[in-house]
């Protein structure tokens, strides 16, 4: 019987596809400088042996032998500046933003945000990320995806974002806190220098370059470079990442100054000696 790759992702609108026949998944360990019109940046392909990876764009090196990582602080919290009229949303509603039913929401950019790290922004470049509205004192928050925005040609300021959802509590100027995060898989590095400060999304899928499209695996059996004691002690199991993208066990670090699970060995060890390791990751699905 022929081996036949299925593999099923979600690509852009949120359309579910199947791409049946040998060679069905080739794509995953290609690279471009071009992005892929078919595919948003986080998009998801779900292989049929479970394993999860995501489209990205790495802003230098992504080397597939350790962790990929974001390296962005979420943009400043603020209080919600003046909201875009109906005209200028432009959102399908009809509304002005920031009121109940609208999708979108007008928010300040710091300047530090974005590929250029100075509040400048292509028309975009946010999209994928995620944006809470109403995360002050005595507020209640609302949870949204930011679909799309406008370019902001100044350093920082006023940008309206359309959502994903509508907003069911309306903004108050001057009042209503707003943070917004960038898509997790936008500007990813996996370069051996993450540090102890970062959270590893997973495995680049191959070598990524500065400016280049690729994927990153999330979730199921990868190898990842390791010390060379992983597992070498009974039940020990867990895998964690550590500064370097690299992983050791978790009995190796010191659990009270924190971890970060990348997952657990798949392949046997015994006493005093280390496994490969293969690591069901345990990523973002």
């Amino acid at each position: 019987m022929a081996f036949v790759n299925r593999v099923s992702y979600v690509g852009q609108g949120g359309e579910v596809y199947r791409n049946d026949g040998v060679g069905g998944y080739d794509f995953l360990y290609e690279a471009s400088t071009t992005k892929d019109p078919q595919w948003t940046i986080g998009d998801r392909v779900v292989l049929p042996d479970g394993r999860v990876f995501r489209y990205a764009y790495a802003s230098g090196t992504c080397n597939p032998e350790v962790g990929a990582y974001k390296s962005k602080k979420s943009n400043t919290n603020a209080v919600a500046p003046a909201q875009a009229t109906a005209a200028s949303a432009n959102d399908g509603t009809g509304l002005a933003a920031g009121v109940v039913g609208s999708r979108s929401v007008s928010v300040t950019i710091d300047t530090e945000i974005g590929v250029l790290t100075t509040g400048v922004l292509s028309a975009n470049e946010l999209a994928g990320g995620y944006v809470v509205v109403g995360n002050g004192s005595a507020q209640h928050p609302q949870m949204r995806r930011i679909i799309s925005h406008p370019a902001l040609a100044t350093a920082g300021g006023t940008l309206c974002l359309r959502l994903d959802a509508p907003l069911v509590t309306a903004v108050t100027v001057g009042t209503t806190n707003i943070e917004l995060i960038e898509n997790p898989f936008y500007c990813v590095l996996g370069d051996n220098a993450g540090g102890d400060y970062v959270t590893y999304l997973g495995v680049s899928a191959r070598v990524l370059t500065t400016g280049q499209y690729g994927w990153i695996q999330t979730k199921g059996i990868a190898w990842i470079t390791s010390d060379g004691n992983t597992c070498d002690s009974a039940g020990d199991r867990t895998i964690v990442w550590v500064g370097n993208g690299s992983v050791v066990s978790s009995n190796d670090i010191t659990v009270e100054s924190g971890i970060r699970i990348a997952g657990v060995a798949m392949d046997n060890a015994s006493s005093g000696a280390s496994n490969a390791p293969f690591v069901n990751l345990n990523q973002i699905d």
